[in-house]
């Protein structure tokens, strides 16, 4: 019964790690934005940004609703769009740089 009980409060934690994760890629992408001025962390940076903020939303402003549905759903949603945006970059970048060795080799 007592492992039961420690399935649960790791669960709770979950929402707290997963806080912590996305505020620490955050922050990672953010700096790489910066130091090397690539457009391409730009829709990291959202993405992880938005992430953080529906999180935040759902755990400290769970009461906040837009159009009848939580605010941090509204923001997660934006975020699902920016992760988008942020794979077929990511892809499209893959694509080209792996296009470009086999140019030179």
């Amino acid at each position: 019964m007592l492992a039961l009980a420690q399935i649960f409060d790791g669960i709770a934690m979950l929402p707290w790690f997963l806080l912590l994760v996305f505020v620490v890629h955050l922050m990672v992408f953010g700096t790489l934005a910066v130091r090397r001025r690539e457009g391409y962390y730009l829709a990291l940076v959202v993405t992880f940004a938005l992430l953080t903020c529906s999180l935040g939303m759902r755990l400290f402003l769970p009461e906040i609703n837009l159009g009848g549905q939580e605010l941090s759903q509204w923001v997660r949603w934006a975020a699902w769009l920016a992760a988008l945006v942020s794979i077929s970059w990511g892809v499209g970048r893959f694509v080209r740089r792996r296009g470009s060795r086999r140019a030179r080799s």
